[in-house]
């Protein structure tokens, strides 16, 4: 059975592309082998990249990279957030 996390994690669209695209590549793992700290950890990472000067993320919030970039980055700060709120403490 699919952990709660891993379900909600598809509905964070950074969160799951760094994982399914880098990080589940680099360490030979799939989803279900990374605890729920790391999970976590990453979604924190992702979010401080955003205020980041020199990040990709940072110039799209800041909409160096046009408004459309600063939308996107606007939905996913707020996916980031509002996954963080629900499991941020929560292990």
């Amino acid at each position: 059975m699919e952990r709660k996390i891993i379900k909600d994690m598809q509905h964070v669209d950074e969160l799951i592309y760094s994982f399914e695209n880098v990080l589940c590549l680099d360490d030979n793992k799939t989803l279900e082998e990374y605890s729920d700290s790391e999970i976590i950890a990453e979604a924190q990472y992702i979010l401080e990249t955003y205020r980041e000067y020199g990040h990709r993320n940072y110039y799209m919030i800041t909409g160096d990279n046009g408004k459309h970039e600063k939308q996107i980055a606007l939905k996913e700060v707020k996916q980031l957030i509002t996954f963080l709120n629900k499991y941020k403490g929560g292990e």
